[in-house]
């Protein structure tokens, strides 16, 4: 790890959740672009980090877009710190949706594997599949779950195979061991009946107040 890397990795939690609903929202890398956000969120679920810094920890270039691909579900609003001078300087906070019933929690040393974004979001898919899509990871099934083309599952495949896939027969198996956590309801936030019952996100609150 570099160095920037190797704090944020010291400084964040030690796993986020990825609900199942999202697998077929965003394409892979900026599921995993999303996991590595969540680690970063407090007890209110919202988190507080610069773009150049989430990079960092994803691996990526450029992440010009993650605002525009993530402005309603994350409901990003700004904040401003003051520094003394005539501007004070604008930063993002990203409001984390609550864990639903079906979601799965992973381990943050998911991020020290040496991966492209794209096909550790894929990994996450598979995980999501396996749980909670009632079929068997074999190639057709999993093309018609996520969408995908032959070429690209391939090439997605090939990456991970022997280091987080395997097959028994024509069936994928996940190697999932120090990756894939129980569950556990303790520190993860649940939706509240309003959250459950309408389609927008709360508004962020930026004072530490907890839920009644």
């Amino acid at each position: 790890m570099d160095i920037l890397k190797t704090k944020l990795f010291a400084e964040c939690k030690c796993n986020a959740t990825i609900n199942y609903s999202m697998i077929k929202k965003f394409k892979p890398a900026y599921i995993y672009r999303f996991f590595c956000l969540s680690l970063f969120r407090d007890e209110w679920y919202n988190a507080r980090i610069k773009l150049d810094e989430l990079k960092a920890m994803t691996g990526d270039k450029s992440l010009s877009n993650f605002n525009t691909t993530f402005k309603e579900f994350l409901d990003i609003k700004p904040y401003y710190i003051e520094h003394g001078f005539k501007y004070n300087t604008r930063r993002n906070v990203y409001h984390i949706p609550a864990k639903e019933p079906k979601y799965i929690t992973l381990s943050k040393d998911f991020v020290d594997i040496d991966l492209d974004c794209k096909y550790k979001g894929f990994f996450i898919q598979l995980i999501l599949l396996s749980k909670f899509a009632d079929i068997e990871l074999t190639k057709p099934n999993i093309i018609k779950e996520l969408g995908i083309d032959r070429k690209t599952y391939d090439k997605y495949v090939k990456e991970l195979l022997g280091n987080l896939v395997s097959y028994d027969g024509d069936r994928l198996v996940l190697l999932t061991d120090g990756i894939l956590l129980k569950n556990e309801i303790k520190g993860q936030k649940i939706l509240s009946k309003r959250e459950r019952g309408g389609s927008e996100l709360p508004n962020i609150t930026l004072s530490p107040k907890k839920d009644k």
